[in-house]
């Protein structure tokens, strides 16, 4: 028999959830916020304001929430009964002990030198200095506010939430076994956890962004909000199994541990991330990690029914038909892959399975990572997605590497190894893809790492802030060097005057009337590839009185000069001034206004831009940014080609990547006086280095 307490607790904590089930649950699974509901959030209070007793649970409860019945826990059950509490979790300790085995340290030479690199950073968080980002390290001191903002960036403090400390604790001590970082992680995660319970803090505002500072409401309930919930969880699964073999992983602890998790899932299943967004899938994603590192508690079977309806029903709504996340960025959609892939991974393991419609998504996702990534093996920039700047020859080192082979195994499919390791036999021969439904495109030449590659985004209305208000916009690699690329967006969580910078929609490489940020109503007209010509044909409604349509020629992939032709058609009658854009890749830039040609000015490999209209066009330099990773900006060029006018009218740009220094000679032969804004279908002939080409174009 239990303990008398433990009993009433139980019984006491099950008819508080059961109160709470039938609201919980529905509101978990189905009552998904539409799309244009996206801004709405909710407070702890509104769940809560009926269940004024929800409160964190005492260490001594722990058994109460656990299943001593399954018969691998039969020791503990009977140390229960006969001894008591205390020696129980001694039982219960071993019983985890021998379920996660500890990890033997075989250090190579080479581990041995990068020992140092892993403990600096550990050695600073035992004595409770933090860092995160590009900021300085901070000193909290001995008594630790865990929610001070040292670096005056809301994402620092959203880190510390997040346990993200944790992994360097994790790397040095299971690099040198030494117990000192055992004891680090033991004692912080102790005061946290003593300092948030979930009665003081599910609802509590943050001291610096609160009302006025960070929405109307502040930023209320931050320390149990969905991403620091979902994402601590994550963290402390995986720290609990590097250390449960330390000295320090006392039974005491086991019970706090074990006691606070709980509180984790609850939080999660009463109050789930109520959007569809990246945020729920992350959220879930912890959620699973306690379920699959703890299956002893009593509510797993019900857990993972709420957590696999939920997930598959996010993911769904969050992607289109053709597997891109909807929030049109290539960092929050490589997340959601990560953990959507991860969470079926967990649920296999525990012996059920994912409907087969999520893991054909997941997959479809995977493809479309493939698909769009760069001759870099990374992601276009386009909304919040940084760049991590290729450093070494060495593809292994490159950022989508290791999940192309990771994929290409979980799925049986080669061409994602191929890609990694550049068989081409493997490959697609024709590597240029669209992703309609998405606005996303990649259009290449071919897969090695000179290849001539542009990606463009032309989107609908993603499902948050994180995309950016520049349809039409695109960068362009070629022949090992990034030649046009987009301003990145630097920041987030602090600074807003520097992000507002980065998002217009002038300085990234599409059109604007007057210079202001459009609309985001993108879609595809046309659509057509082969293995030696692309024809795309996007176009945005982006001001009430002008529509942007653009059309591209990727002319001549299987030549040794392969170029593009872009018609751009401002049509409407919107008055203002009509520029399009053209960031450069921060290096010298060269422009002629009369001819109307703009030249890098590298050693190794440019871009000549030769800019027409049937009226005068004057081209203008301005200063400009390039934020590959957050934080990180360098000055670069941006050359702007102007009408003094309003629509309709029309743009033709013929772009030519070339090796070397020699510029090829580029002209429009087609009277551009011939072309008519809106005019369907659109015939071109264009020349480059005195080759002739004739281009079509026909979509209604």
């Amino acid at each position: 028999m239990l303990p008398n307490h433990i009993t009433q607790t139980n019984d006491s904590r099950r008819e508080f959830l059961q109160k709470l089930g039938v609201f919980s649950i529905g509101l978990s699974a189905s009552n998904f916020i539409p799309v244009n509901d996206m801004n709405r959030t909710f407070s702890a209070s509104e769940f809560f304001q009926n269940f004024t007793d929800i409160k964190s649970m005492h260490p001594s409860d722990v058994f109460s929430v656990i299943n001593l019945q399954i018969p691998e826990l039969k020791n503990v059950r009977l140390t229960l009964e006969k001894k008591g509490y205390e020696e129980a979790l001694q039982e219960l300790l071993r019983y985890y002990r021998n379920r996660y085995p500890d990890i033997e340290i075989n250090q190579t030479e080479s581990g041995l030198k990068n020992t140092k690199n892993l403990t600096t950073r550990a050695d600073k968080v035992i004595r409770h200095i933090f860092q995160w980002g590009p900021y300085p390290e901070a000193d909290y001191g001995p008594d630790i506010d865990w929610s001070a903002d040292p670096a005056g960036d809301i994402e620092w403090v959203a880190s510390v939430y997040r346990f993200y400390w944790a992994a360097d604790l994790i790397s040095a001590y299971e690099s040198t076994k030494d117990e000192k970082y055992a004891k680090a992680f033991v004692e912080l995660t102790s005061d946290w956890i003593e300092k948030h319970p979930l009665e003081k803090t599910i609802d509590a505002i943050h001291p610096v962004y609160g009302p006025g500072v960070y929405g109307s409401g502040g930023w209320k309930g931050y320390a149990w909000l969905d991403l620091q919930t979902g994402i601590r969880a994550t963290n402390i699964c995986k720290s609990f199994r590097s250390f449960i073999h330390s000295d320090s992983f006392t039974p005491q602890f086991l019970a706090i541990l074990l006691a606070s998790l709980y509180d984790h899932q609850v939080k999660t299943e009463l109050m789930p991330m109520n959007m569809v967004h990246n945020k729920a899938i992350f959220e879930q994603r912890g959620f699973f990690n306690v379920i699959h590192t703890f299956p002893e508690y009593n509510d797993k079977e019900r857990w993972l029914e709420i957590g696999i309806k939920t997930t598959s029903e996010n993911l769904i709504a969050q992607t289109t038909s053709g597997g891109v996340q909807r929030e049109w960025c290539g960092g929050y959609h490589s997340g959601v892959y990560r953990d959507a892939l991860e969470i079926m991974g967990r649920v296999e393991d525990m012996g059920q399975k994912m409907p087969e419609y999520y893991r054909q998504r997941v997959k479809l996702m995977a493809d479309h990572i493939f698909g769009i990534s760069t001759p870099d093996l990374s992601f276009p920039m386009f909304g919040d997605t940084k760049r991590n700047l290729k450093k070494s020859e060495d593809r292994s080192t490159w950022e989508l590497y290791d999940f192309l082979i990771r994929t290409g195994r979980q799925f049986n499919d080669p061409k994602f190894e191929a890609l990694a390791n550049l068989d081409e036999n493997q490959l697609p021969r024709n590597g240029s893809i669209a992703f309609s439904e998405a606005g996303l495109y990649a259009l290449r030449n071919n897969w090695t790492p000179d290849q001539t590659y542009m990606a463009l985004h032309c989107s609908p209305p993603g499902l948050s802030n994180h995309d950016t208000p520049d349809n039409g916009t695109f960068e362009l690699y070629s022949n090992g060097r990034w030649l046009l690329t987009d301003s990145g967006y630097f920041t987030y969580g602090n600074n807003l005057e520097a992000r507002n910078w980065h998002r217009q929609t002038r300085v990234h490489s599409t059109l604007t009337s007057k210079g202001e940020n459009t609309e985001r109503a993108g879609r595809q007209l046309h659509w057509s590839s082969s293995n030696n010509q692309d024809v795309l044909v996007i176009e945005n409604q982006s001001y009430s009185r002008l529509i942007h349509r653009r059309s591209v020629w990727f002319v001549g992939k299987n030549d040794d000069q392969p170029f593009f032709v872009i018609l751009d058609e401002a049509i409407g009658d919107r008055k203002g001034d009509l520029a399009i854009h053209f960031p450069m890749a921060p290096g010298e830039v060269h422009f002629d206004e009369n001819s109307g040609r703009i030249e890098t000015r590298f050693d190794d490999a440019n871009l000549l831009i030769k800019v027409t209209g049937k009226e005068k066009i004057n081209l203008s330099e301005e200063d400009g940014w390039h934020a590959w990773s957050y934080g990180k900006r360098v000055k670069r060029t941006s050359v702007s080609a102007i009408y003094k006018g309003q629509g309709p009218f029309s743009f033709v740009s013929i772009l030519v990547p070339y090796k070397g220094t020699t510029t090829p000679d580029v002209k429009l032969i087609t009277n551009p006086n011939m072309l008519i804004a809106g005019m369907d279908p659109v015939n071109l002939e264009v020349e480059v280095d005195n080759k002739k080409w004739s281009l079509q174009r026909n979509i209604f």
